[in-house]
């Protein structure tokens, strides 16, 4: 499966590379831009435009795939020549196509941020979350890097969060670039949606879970529910399970009092 990928990759870098097709890449993101595509009709069939939107395809739903084939190409030359074709032609798109799913699972899963303005705005190079209930106001801002998603999409900390304590901020904003730059990517909507969860989980009193330093688990999206019965902190149910696992032992980590 790795290898067939490569090969596709390697092929299609070839073909949006080549110099006696180059001139025709702009006329071929134009298009790709006036569809917003990422699969609707196009009746552009040459070589170059199919492999354009083949990679734009992947690029979109296998990033992490695609940047470990561009990280292993072994000469410098040829890694500069596919982060030019992406920055220059498909970045912009892919970017966009960020926003729009972004905003759109925000506007799915609003029932879970109750009395809270949820707003995303579009900026150069820049995704911002906006999140306000009552006076209090926090702000998630993604930046784009050129060669998007070849290179990462960087959390940046909000200047400040007045009315949230600093530590709660700071394990969000940690959770976020995990989020974003860990060995699996999640995407910048999965990192927006839970900024948005911690903020509203804040004003209901849930706190962190004293094993990850999280109130949204990472990968189940639950919340830190298994009480020890003598200190009373919540857990995530999967961060126990991998203490007692990695410990050998059944105590509370914070206590040491038997679960």
């Amino acid at each position: 499966g790795t290898s067939l990928m490569h090969c596709l990759l390697q092929l299609l870098c070839h073909v949006l590379a080549c110099e006696r097709l180059a001139g025709g890449m702009d006329c071929v993101a134009k298009g790709l831009a006036v569809r917003q595509t990422l699969g609707s009709d196009a009746h552009d069939f040459s070589v170059l435009a199919l492999a354009a939107r083949v990679l734009l395809l992947v690029l979109r739903t296998m990033p992490a795939a695609v940047r470990g084939f561009w990280e292993s190409l072994p000469r410098r030359g040829d890694r500069d020549i596919v982060e030019r074709v992406v920055s220059r032609s498909l970045s912009p798109l892919l970017m966009q196509a960020e926003a729009t799913v972004a905003a759109a699972k925000l506007e799915a899963q609003k029932d879970k941020f109750p009395d809270i303005e949820v707003s995303v705005v579009r900026r150069p190079k820049q995704l911002v979350l906006q999140l306000t209930r009552d006076d209090i106001r926090a702000e998630l801002c993604v930046q784009f890097p050129e060669a998007f998603p070849l290179r990462v999409a960087i959390a940046e900390p909000p200047d400040k969060m007045p009315g949230i304590p600093k530590p709660r901020v700071r394990n969000w904003m940690l959770q976020a670039r995990q989020v974003l730059a860990g060995s699996k990517s999640l995407g910048v909507s999965r990192a927006m949606l839970m900024w948005a969860r911690s903020f509203a989980l804040f004003f209901d009193g849930v706190e962190d879970c004293p094993i990850c330093y999280n109130v949204v688990h990472l990968t189940t999206q639950t919340i830190p529910r298994k009480p020890c019965p003598t200190c009373k902190h919540k857990f995530h149910n999967e961060c126990l399970y991998h203490w007692f696992k990695t410990s050998a032992k059944t105590t509370c980590p914070l206590c040491n009092q038997p679960f």
